[in-house]
């Protein structure tokens, strides 16, 4: 099965422009109470302290990412390895003359046009447009007979 390789991200750069930009954040913070500076001051973390949640933050940013991406591929393999052998052959062709980023997504779109999905949630999207506007013509007539 072809697909895109996740990328692995780099580490934060920081430079002394995002360091100043940090305690300026910290001076502003401390300026818009005057009155309580100091103790806005003891309640504020180091550059260093900050460097460690941004890396731990972009470390579970990335987790969460490459997780997601891991889920949408399970999904998807398992509906194309339930498709009929004869429907697989087909979306394997499709995929593979695909010129697009081989992503979950996309083969997700292939499988379903397949599988009957994609029509069941048109039909179903449809269905909900029209209630809704039932709904609207129904509250509209309410609206006009009271004048």
């Amino acid at each position: 099965m072809q697909f895109k390789r996740e990328e692995c991200h780099e580490a934060i750069n920081y430079t002394s422009r995002k360091q100043a930009a940090f305690n300026c954040k910290q001076l502003r913070e401390q300026q818009s109470m005057p009155l309580f500076a100091d103790q806005i001051a003891q309640e504020q973390h180091s550059w260093d302290a900050e460097k460690r949640l941004r890396d731990e933050r972009n470390q579970r940013c990335e987790q969460r990412m490459r997780d997601l991406y891991a889920r949408q591929w399970c999904k998807v393999r398992k509906d194309y390895y339930a498709l009929a052998p004869a429907l697989q052959a087909q979306c394997k062709a499709r995929w593979h003359a695909f010129w697009g980023p081989k992503t979950p997504a996309n083969l997700a779109y292939f499988v379903d046009q397949l599988n009957g999905a994609l029509a069941a949630r048109t039909a179903a999207g449809e269905a909900q447009t029209q209630r809704i506007r039932q709904k609207i013509l129904a509250y509209a007539q309410t609206q006009t007979s009271f004048e």
